[in-house]
Parts: structure tokens; C-alpha cells; sequence
């Protein structure tokens, strides 16, 4: 989010397009909610929330259940599912995307999650995250979606200061919270099966109960936060009308660890995001493992510097059960034999200094660091010995790249490919991303490409190699106008999963993000540079008319740059008489015009004219921060034309070359000056 501090106050803004050097014009400040006396008095821990709790909406399903009511007629979660089911631990933390928080005690009866009233949450000084560069809340609505409740963060003494050295705090809002039965299951972090009831019963709706975690920006990442005041929007639960319920908040760390000399600065260098619950071999049936050792290659775009720290990130954002890995590691690839032979022995991963570690449905986590050398452009093998039998492995749905699998065992530390088999997964599982070690002085961040078909490469070559942060990689290194090196990581969150735009927005410019944009885009590694080339799949599904089509789209891609572009990277900090203030800069985004649809994905007459009144939208509309994609590869090399040139093409589909056009048009537009605002 950029910022503007004037005045002992913060006000916050969002451009019509991201800036990354220059705060935004056009302000937009929201007030401070007004809090009432009663709800001013629940004060709490973030890691103990006990003293703000105020309702209860989790039971456990007996023929006496116990009493709950989150949404004013007597319906509740059922504690088994979250439990035994997911997972989820009463009085345990879970993290989600990036944040650790703390659950309540549920089950019981007793009150186990917050009411959104005011309530005012304190950070301790040690023992949890405190600094980072976003508050995420898990949250729920009931009674219909809970819409424009804002609240306040309150930064310690001494940070986030106005240039005249005094303190300010953050005015934050949530635009919208889904409802827990009629929100979309693509955006929760859980689904659950169960509704009980207080007559004593419990049915299973369709789509079941649902969790959401909805991310704030932190207008000053890195600076010490000492409160989070969380919205006035409901004292009680009443059938039929909105509630804010939060079950836990957390804040999510910036990509710097330790402080000093000691601070290790990372960047995502690799990524592959989420988009399944069921990864699938070639013939259309379930992936499964017993016992036995996953060994993934991954091509990385940015090698480590001098510090040469690895780390990778796991994510099980679309399970519905636990999974425990026992074992992990990371290797470089041999070269000359490839495959799922390692160059040297792998080297150890541990999560917060245990070999092993469980991630419950919708989970993640980060390992902790280990020294590897990794060259740019390099392959690195990453194994995971999964605990017991899992009849269905979460994923990427369409990953294009080779899986390995062992016999039954932990197979982790295996330098030769003996024991591995090659599989027939189309997708890829529980991977999700790998950070390298960057510089400390000058640290350099991300490109993050966020999309469909273009961006994931569903039908490029399937080596793991060619998808179209590949090709933007090896574009880089071949430019004749550069230097053979690629200065920033570049991850790849493309999907071939409908729904990439906003879903539910209550402005036009929404300042906070819901999943899948919050854990595929803004949880990455130092993010600093998004591009978004989605829309075709929209505009495919799209039965309207073509001016209604094209509007839904236009709509949903300007709100995505306007909640994008809203959070600020991680690491620019400056200092005012030795203390800290953020110069915040923007998240820059790009947008990308759409490509023709092709003959694999042909599209009607209505759609083809939706597609051609986005594009010039988006070419009137975002000078100097659009990439013209469409133009790339179509016949005539405009955004207009209504077909992709053959040599582009295999059996109608996208092929490499495809691929590579996109590639060399965005380092073009890079070299030319084209964007205001250059990635770096």
C-alpha cells in the first residue's frame, strides 16, 4: 500500500496504476473505528485471545450437543471436523499463508471465537511475529457477507514514524468477508463437511461451512506493531444479518530473517501455486504414496549469493486432511545424469529444527534454512518422504514437470536414483515454492507472473522447463541488450483454475486480498513486481453479452491491480533521525492484454468481440504498465487479431514458441522504456 505521512497520521493510497518508486496520488484515507465502552474493555494476546472472545460457533455432535450459535439461529462448526478432520487444534496455532495464529479452545460450549466489536489485540514483545509485511485474519461471515469493516493498527514507539518523527498508526479496512455457507470454496482456506444444529442434529450442505483468510497491508513492513484494533461491526448474531467472526489473526513476516549481521535476506526464485485437491497421473486416476519419498526437480531462475541459503516452502492450501512428512531435502540436479540423481549428497531440510512436520488442511510452512550453493538457472531436486498412506495428494493441477517416487521409504538422503521411479503425475504435489539467499546491502526481489493457460505452459513441452517463467528466464539471460544475468527471481504463479479475478469485491478498488491472490502472488518471496495476464478463461465461461462480458472483465482486472498494488515490498525502509520509517513503495503491476483464443479453446462470436473490447480497454487505459501479449503471437501482430500464428501453434494448442513470443515481447517492452516503471 503506498503512504503518505503527514500530520502525526498515516493516509493511505491506491493508484489506478502501481507505482514501485513514487508514492501514489489521489489519497484515499477511512476513518478510525468508533468503538463502544464495552467493547473497548476486551483486551487480548494475539497468541491467547481468550480475554476478546465473545461468541461461540463450534460444537461437538453428541445427542446432547453442546450450545453454539454463530449465526443467530442456533447453527455451529462441528469440532470433529476441524479436529480430527482438518486438523485444526483447539489452543494450537496453524499457519496460512505465511502467518502463524493462534486458535481458540473450541468445543466445549464455552466462547471460542471474536465477534468483531472493537476488541483491541496487542502483540507481545517476543514469543510471535510482530514486524512483517501484512495482518491476516481468519475470519467468517455469517448472515450474508460482512462488507466494509475497518479497523486500526497501532505501530510501537518509536516505528512507523511521519517526518517529523512522531507516531502514527494505520486505519485498515476489510472489504469483504465471505459468508460461511454461500461464499465461494475457492477462496477459503477450509472446507468442512458438517453443520450442526441446536435441535441436536447435523446435516452436510453443499458446499460445507467455510474458513477465510483475508490479508491486510502493513502501510510500514518491518516496523513494530503493539496492537491491531479489530472493526466495530457486530456486538451479537441476529438470522439474517451480517457478522465478522475471526478466529485468529497473524501477522506475516517480511523476507528478512535474524537482524545485524546475522539478517539473511531471501527471494523467491521458484514457485508453483495450489489449484487442486487431487493430483492425477496420465490415465485420469489419483496419485497416491505409502510411505514413500517424492523427488521433484525444480528449474530456479536466480541462484544464491555468497551466503548460499535454500529454503523451501509446503503447502497443503487445498487438502482436507493433515499431511506429516517425515523427511526432506535439497540437492543440486547431476547434469549429466538428470533425472532424479542428486550432484552430491542432499542436504537435510528441518521445519523449526525437527526433521519432521505436519501441515493441517489449508496449511503451510517454511523449512528452515540450509547452506546450498545454487547456481542460477540450476535444477534442484527436493524429496519428501510423506508419512503413511495419502489416497489423494493436493497440488498443481498441471505442472508439466517430471515427479519421482521411491519404494517404501524415507529415500531423502539418496545421492543416486536407484530407488526412484518416474511417475505419470500430471500435477505436482505439496511444493510450493523455494527462496534463495540474496544481498544484504542490495537485495534485489521478485517477478511473480499470475495468470492462466499463458502463464502455467498447460500444454508446453513437459520437462519443467518451459513454462513461462522459464522462458522469460531464458529470455533474460539471451537478451543482447543485457548481461547474460537475470537480476530478480521470477515465480510462476499460473493456474489452469478459473476464477483468477477478484470474486467478491465491495468497491472497485479493493485494498485487501482473499485467496488465491493472497497466497499465490502476495505470500511470495520479496514480491515487488506482478504480472497478470488473465481474463480468457473468464471470458470463455462468459454466456452474456459481449459488452457484459467485457465489462465483468475489465472490472475484475482493475480491481486486482487495485488490491495488488495496494501491499508495499518488503524492504524499503529509510530513517528520520535514526528511526524508522517506510518509504512505501507499491507492489508495480502489469497487466497483459489476452491472447486469441486458439482452436483446442475456440471461442463464440460474442466472447471473440468480449476479448477485443477488453484488450482495447486495457490498451487506452494502461499506458506504460501493460505488456501486449495479445499482440505477440496473433497473426497480424495486433491485439485485435482474432488468431495466433501457426508457428505458435501445435495441434491447436499453445506450444513452446508460444511461450517464448510472450517471453521476448515482455523483455522487450523491459529494454524499450516501454514501462514506467521497470521491474527490478
Amino acid at each position: 500500500m503506498a503512504a503518505t505521512l503527514t500530520g502525526g497520521s498515516l493516509t493511505t493510497t491506491a493508484p489506478a496504476h502501481a507505482s514501485s518508486d513514487t508514492p501514489a496520488q489521489a489519497p484515499r484515507t477511512t476513518s478510525h473505528s468508533t468503538r463502544s465502552p464495552s467493547a473497548a474493555q476486551l483486551t487480548c494476546a494475539i497468541d491467547d485471545t481468550s480475554g476478546c472472545l465473545n461468541n461461540t460457533a463450534t460444537s461437538t455432535f453428541t445427542t446432547t450437543t453442546s450450545p453454539a450459535d454463530a449465526d443467530g439461529s442456533g447453527n455451529s462448526f462441528d469440532a470433529v471436523d476441524l479436529t480430527r478432520t482438518a486438523g485444526w487444534h483447539s489452543g494450537r496455532t496453524v499457519t496460512i499463508d505465511g502467518a502463524t495464529m493462534t486458535l481458540p479452545k473450541f468445543g466445549t460450549g464455552t466462547y471460542d471465537n471474536m465477534l468483531a466489536s472493537g476488541q483491541t489485540v496487542t502483540l507481545p514483545g517476543s514469543s510471535v511475529a510482530n514486524t512483517g509485511d501484512a495482518v491476516v485474519f481468519l475470519a467468517f461471515a455469517t448472515g450474508a457477507a460482512a462488507k466494509d469493516a475497518t479497523g486500526t493498527v497501532t505501530y510501537a514507539d518509536n516505528n512507523c514514524l511521519n517526518p517529523d518523527g512522531g507516531p502514527t498508526d494505520q486505519d485498515y479496512r476489510l472489504d469483504t468477508v465471505p459468508d460461511w455457507l454461500s461464499g465461494p470454496s475457492s477462496a477459503a482456506s477450509i472446507t468442512l463437511v458438517h453443520e450442526n444444529h441446536s435441535n441436536n442434529t447435523q446435516t452436510s450442505p453443499s458446499p460445507g461451512p467455510k474458513v477465510y483468510a483475508i490479508s491486510v497491508p502493513l502501510a510500514c513492513p518491518g516496523s513494530v506493531v503493539s496492537s491491531i484494533s479489530l472493526p466495530q461491526f457486530t456486538n451479537g448474531v441476529q438470522a439474517g444479518h451480517p457478522a465478522l467472526h475471526i478466529l485468529g489473526l497473524g501477522i506475516r513476516p517480511t523476507t528478512v530473517t535474524g537482524s545485524g549481521s546475522s539478517a539473511q535476506h531471501w527471494v523467491g526464485t521458484w514457485a508453483s501455486v495450489q489449484d487442486t485437491d487431487t493430483v492425477r497421473s496420465s490415465d485420469g486416476g489419483t496419485a497416491a504414496v505409502n510411505g514413500q519419498t517424492l523427488r521433484i526437480p525444480v528449474h530456479v531462475s536466480i541462484g544464491t549469493d555468497s551466503g548460499d541459503g535454500a529454503r523451501i516452502h509446503l503447502s497443503n492450501a487445498m487438502g482436507a486432511t493433515p499431511v506429516t512428512f517425515h523427511a526432506a531435502s535439497a540437492a543440486l540436479q547431476d547434469t549429466t545424469a538428470a533425472g532424479a540423481t542428486a550432484a552430491a549428497p542432499p542436504a537435510t531440510l528441518t521445519f523449526d529444527g525437527s526433521p519432521s512436520v505436519t501441515l493441517p488442511a489449508g496449511g503451510d510452512a517454511t523449512s528452515d534454512p540450509v547452506t546450498l550453493t545454487v547456481p542460477p538457472q540450476a535444477t534442484v531436486l527436493v524429496s519428501l518422504q510423506v508419512h503413511g498412506e495419502v489416497s489423494a495428494m493436493p497440488g498443481h493441477s498441471l505442472a508439466r514437470t517430471p515427479v519421482w517416487v521411491s519404494d517404501h521409504a524415507n529415500r531423502t538422503s539418496d545421492t543416486a536414483a536407484a530407488h526412484y521411479t518416474r511417475t505419470t503425475y500430471t500435477g505436482l504435489p505439496y511444493l510450493s515454492g523455494i527462496d534463495v539467499t540474496t544481498s544484504t546491502s542490495n537485495p534485489t526481489g521478485s517477478l511473480v507472473l499470475y495468470g492462466d493457460q499463458s502463464v502455467n505452459g498447460d500444454t508446453a513441452s513437459d520437462d519443467g522447463r518451459h513454462h513461462l517463467s522459464d522462458a522469460i528466464t531464458g529470455a533474460l539471460v539471451t537478451d543482447p541488450r543485457g548481461d547474460t544475468s537475470v537480476d530478480y527471481g521470477v515465480l510462476n504463479a499460473g493456474t489452469d483454475s478459473k476464477g483468477l479475478l477478484p470474486q467478491i469485491t465491495n468497491s472497485t478498488d479493493p485494498v485487501n486480498a482473499l485467496n488465491p491472490q493472497d497466497r499465490s502472488v502476495l505470500a511470495q518471496g520479496n514480491v515487488r513486481t506482478v504480472l497478470v495476464s488473465a481474463g480468457a478463461a473468464d471470458l470463455l465461461n462468459c454466456t452474456s453479452n459481449a459488452d457484459t462480458c467485457a465489462t465483468d472483465v475489465e472490472n475484475g482486472l482493475a480491481s486486482l491491480d487495485s488490491q495488488l498494488s495496494s501491499y508495499s515490498t518488503d524492504d524499503s525502509q529509510i530513517y528520520v533521525n535514526q528511526q524508522p520509517i517506510t518509504q512505501n513503495s507499491s507492489i508495480t503491476v502489469y497487466l497483459a492484454t489476452i491472447a486469441p483464443f486458439t482452436a483446442a479453446h475456440p471461442g463464440t462470436a460474442a466472447q471473440e468481440a468480449a476479448r477485443e473490447q477488453v484488450n482495447t480497454y486495457l490498451l487506452d487505459n494502461y499506458p506504460g504498465g501493460l505488456i501486449d501479449f495479445a499482440a505477440a503471437v496473433s497473426t497480424d501482430g495486433t491485439a485485435t487479431s482474432s488468431t495466433v500464428k501457426a508457428a505458435d501453434l501445435s495441434d491447436g494448442n499453445p506450444s513452446d514458441a508460444y511461450y517464448a513470443d510472450l517471453a521476448a515481447r515482455y523483455v522487450d517492452d523491459v529494454d524499450s522504456g516501454a514501462l514506467i516503471h521497470p521491474p527490478n
